[in-house]
C-alpha cells in the first residue's frame, strides 16, 4: 500500500500549492451529455437524468433501484480504452480481464466470459448473445467520446427489459447527433495500445435534422502468457457508421443509426486431440464482421402522453472460434407508450417481437444439432407508477409476460417503493422476479472436451433444460445530505431456483470421431439452487472547488446448495467472483487546465480459478487549454508488471492471459 500513501501525500501538496480551477459552478441543472459536469453545482447529483429504471426520464432521487451512472466527464477521465474497463468504477460490478480482447463482465455474481445473467443494451438494442450467452465485447469497440452515459441498474429489470436481466442492466446511451456538430480527429498510441484512430464529423443537414458519421481504427498488443504458455491474443479492427435524429414537428422525432464492423480477435486455445489423449494448445485467429440498424419514432401525444416505436436489425459473423463458423441475424421490433391516469398514476405500456436466425458450422470440437434454427420471443408489459403521497411515498408495480421457444411463457413482476421525506434523503425497497433463458448452446450442444484413456467425456445440450429464477429483495438509500457529499448505499438478497448443472449421465460407446470409443457425457440440467447477498457502497466528496474524491465498496458472498441426490457440477461455482472489492477515484484540476486524475482498485482473490487478490493503479495527466484541444498521457497497472485477473475458459477453450503494465498517450482535435 506504500503508492497509495505516495500518492497522499502529493495530493496534498497538489491541494495546498494548487490554484482552484477556473470556471464557476453552473447555475442550473446540465444533461450528462455535456462535458461540464464535473464543474456543475454538486446538488445536482441526486437530479441527475436517467431512464433505464422505467423506460421514461426520472430523475436519479426519485430512482427505486440502485443506479450508477458512468457519465461522458467520467469517461473522459478514466485510463479506459475500452467499455469493459469504464464498469470497474461501478460498485457491484465484477470485472475481469481475461485476455487482451476478452472480459469478465458480471454484476452481483455469476461471472465469466459468458456472464449470462446480465442484460447490456445499446440504445435500447440489445447485444446479449443468444449463442452461449452474455456480451462478446470484442463486437463493440464503440468511439468513447460518442457515449453520453451508461447507466448500470444492479439486481433485475425483468419487468420491462424481459429475460436475463437477472443479476443487472447496462444502457449504453449514445450522443444526439446536435451534440457532435463539427469535427473531432483523436489518435493514441501506447505499449499495449499500438494504435488508434477515430475520425468523426457531424453536420446539420436542415433545420432540426442532423447527422454524424465516424470511422474508428485500433490495433493493440498480445498481453503476457501464463506459465508454459506464449502470448497470441492481440486484437485489431475498425468500425464506422452514422447516426441522424429528425425532429419533424413538436410531436414526431426520429432517429436513424447503423454501424458496420470487422476485426481479428486472436487468442490461446486449447483443443482436444482426437486420435490421441490428451489436449494440445495452439494459436487461433477469431475473424469478425457485422452490421446493424436501428430506428426510432417518437410520438408526444400530450404533456402526460407518448408513444415510441423501435426497429433494428442485427448481423455478426465469428468465423474460426469454437465453431468453424457462426452467424447470427436478429429482428427486433418494439413499441411502448406512456400516459397519465388520473393525477396520481403514471402508466407505461407495451410489447415486441423479435426472431433470431441462426446458422453455425461444426467443428471436431463443437457442433449443434440443428446446425441453423429460427428462435422466436414475444413480449408484453406494463408498469403502474402510483403516487400516494405526492412528492413523498411513490408504489410501482408492473410485470412482463414472454413467450420463447425453449420454455413457453415466463412470467417477470416486480414491486418497489420509495420514500422521499426531503429533496436531500430518498429510500427505496424492491422485490422482483427474473428468468434467465436457456441459449441455443444449452439446449442443442455437444461439446467433444478430452480424451482420458479411451473414454471421451463430452458435453451434451438438453432440450428440457428450464429457465434460472431468482427472487430478489432489495433495500437502497441515498442522500445529497450536504452541498458537497454524496452517499449511495444498496443492500440485496437474492434467492436462485432452477440453477444450471452439469449431471453425469450414462456411458455409451460411438465410433465418431474416430477411433471408437466410449463417450462419459454430462448433460445440461437445472438441480441447482442458492442465494447471495451483499452490500455496495458508493460516496462523492467535493474537497474543494478543484478536487473531487469518490469511492466505492462492493462485499459479495455466494452460497449454493448441494443436492444430496446429485452428482451436478454446478456452471458457475463459489469463488468465481470476489468477497471484497473497493476503489477510490481522484479527480484533480491543476493550474494552466491541467488535470491529473488518480484510480486505484482492490479486487479479493477467486479462490476457485486459483486468481490472487490484487491492487491496480492508473494514473492521468491531461491537459485541455481549450474545448477543441486536450492531450493527455496514462499509465495502467502501475503496481506490478503483469497480473492475472480471471481463468481460462472451458467452453471455448480459451486460455487467459496476463494484464501487464501500459502507458497510452492520447491527443483530440475539434473543429
Amino acid at each position: 500500500m506504500k503508492p497509495f500513501a505516495y500518492l497522499c501525500i502529493l495530493f496534498y501538496c497538489l491541494h495546498n500549492f494548487s490554484t482552484p480551477a477556473i470556471g464557476a459552478p453552473a447555475d442550473k441543472i446540465p444533461d450528462l451529455s455535456f462535458e461540464e459536469l464535473e464543474a456543475m453545482d454538486f446538488d445536482a447529483l441526486m437530479n441527475i437524468k436517467i431512464e433505464s429504471v422505467s423506460k421514461k426520464e426520472e430523475t436519479l432521487a426519485n430512482a427505486a433501484a440502485a443506479v450508477f451512472v458512468v457519465t461522458q466527464e467520467d469517461i473522459r477521465r478514466s485510463n479506459a480504452t475500452a467499455i469493459p474497463e469504464l464498469f470497474r468504477m461501478v460498485p457491484g460490478m465484477q470485472v475481469a480481464r481475461i485476455d487482451s480482447n476478452k472480459w469478465a463482465v458480471t454484476s452481483r455474481g455469476s461471472n465469466s466470459r459468458f456472464s449470462n445473467k446480465l442484460l447490456v443494451l445499446i440504445d435500447g438494442r440489445s447485444i446479449y448473445t443468444t449463442y452461449f450467452s452474455g456480451v462478446n465485447w470484442d463486437e463493440h469497440n464503440l468511439v468513447l467520446e460518442d457515449i453520453e452515459r451508461i447507466e448500470v441498474i444492479r439486481g433485475p429489470g425483468g419487468t420491462l427489459w424481459g429475460a436475463n436481466a437477472v443479476n443487472g442492466v447496462i444502457n449504453i446511451i449514445t450522443k444526439h447527433s446536435e451534440k457532435t456538430l463539427g469535427g473531432m480527429v483523436s489518435a493514441g498510441v501506447g505499449s499495449e495500445e499500438r494504435g488508434v484512430g477515430t475520425f468523426r464529423y457531424g453536420e446539420e443537414l436542415a433545420k432540426d435534422k442532423t447527422i454524424r458519421v465516424y470511422g474508428k481504427y485500433f490495433n493493440r498488443d498480445d498481453f503476457a502468457g501464463k506459465s508454459g504458455e506464449s502470448e497470441a491474443d492481440s486484437w485489431d479492427g475498425s468500425r464506422g457508421g452514422f447516426r441522424m435524429d429528425w425532429k419533424k414537428s413538436e410531436t414526431n422525432a426520429f432517429t436513424f443509426q447503423g454501424d458496420i464492423y470487422k476485426g481479428e480477435s486472436n487468442e490461446r486455445a486449447k483443443d482436444n486431440v482426437v486420435s490421441g489423449s490428451s489436449t494440445a494448445s495452439f494459436n487461433r485467429a477469431v475473424k469478425i464482421d457485422g452490421v446493424n440498424f436501428l430506428s426510432r419514432w417518437k410520438h408526444k401525444n400530450s404533456k402526460n402522453s407518448e408513444m415510441t416505436a423501435q426497429f433494428y436489425f442485427d448481423h455478426v459473423s465469428r468465423r474460426g472460434a469454437t465453431t468453424k463458423r457462426s452467424l447470427i441475424d436478429t429482428y427486433d421490433i418494439d413499441f411502448q407508450h406512456s400516459f397519465q391516469l388520473g393525477e396520481k398514476q403514471k402508466i407505461i405500456w407495451g410489447g415486441g417481437q423479435r426472431f433470431i436466425v441462426d446458422s453455425f458450422e461444426d467443428s471436431v470440437a463443437i457442433r449443434l444439432s440443428p446446425n441453423s434454427r429460427l428462435n422466436h420471443i414475444t413480449s408484453a408489459f406494463v408498469q403502474d407508477d402510483i403516487q400516494i403521497l405526492p412528492n413523498l411515498l411513490k408504489f410501482t408495480i408492473g410485470s412482463k409476460i414472454e413467450l420463447n421457444n425453449y420454455t413457453g411463457i415466463e412470467v417477470q413482476p416486480s414491486a418497489r417503493a420509495l420514500w422521499t421525506p426531503d429533496p436531500k434523503h430518498s429510500f427505496w425497497a424492491a422485490v422482483s422476479r427474473a428468468v434467465r433463458t436457456p441459449t441455443r448452446a444449452e439446449d442443442s450442444i455437444r461439446i467433444n472436451s478430452q480424451f482420458s484413456g479411451t473414454t471421451l467425456i463430452a458435453l451434451i445440450g438438453n432440450d428440457l433444460v428450464k429457465s434460472e429464477e431468482v427472487l430478489a429483495l432489495e433495500l437502497g438509500y441515498r442522500t445529497q445530505a450536504k452541498k458537497n457529499v454524496f452517499l449511495d448505499v444498496a443492500l440485496f438478497y437474492n434467492f436462485y431456483n432452477n440453477l444450471q448443472t452439469r449431471e453425469q449421465g450414462a456411458a455409451f460407446a460411438e465410433n465418431t470421431p474416430s477411433p471408437a470409443h466410449n463417450v462419459s457425457p454430462f448433460n445440461e440440467t437445472n438441480e441447482g439452487s442458492g442465494k447471495t447477498y451483499g452490500v455496495e457502497l458508493f460516496g462523492k466528496w467535493d474537497v474543494q472547488e478543484n478536487w473531487q474524491l469518490s469511492a466505492g465498496f462492493t462485499y459479495f458472498k455466494l452460497d449454493l446448495d448441494q443436492v444430496a441426490t446429485s452428482t451436478f457440477v454446478f456452471e458457475n461455482a463459489e469463488g468465481n467472483d470476489p468477497e471484497f472489492q473497493w476503489n477510490i477515484r481522484s479527480h484533480l484540476n491543476l493550474p494552466h487546465s491541467f488535470e491529473f486524475d488518480t484510480d486505484l482498485y482492490f479486487v479479493d482473490a477467486l479462490d476457485n480459478i486459483n486468481v490472487d487478490s490484487y491492487a491496480r493503479l492508473d494514473l492521468r495527466l491531461g491537459w485541455q487549454p481549450t474545448k477543441s484541444y486536450e492531450i493527455s498521457i496514462s499509465g495502467q497497472n502501475l503496481l506490478e508488471q503483469e497480473h492475472d485477473e480471471f481463468g481460462s475458459e472451458s467452453v471455448s477453450f480459451t486460455s487467459g492471459t496476463r494484464v501487464e503494465r501500459s502507458v497510452f498517450a492520447k491527443a483530440t482535435i475539434k473543429f
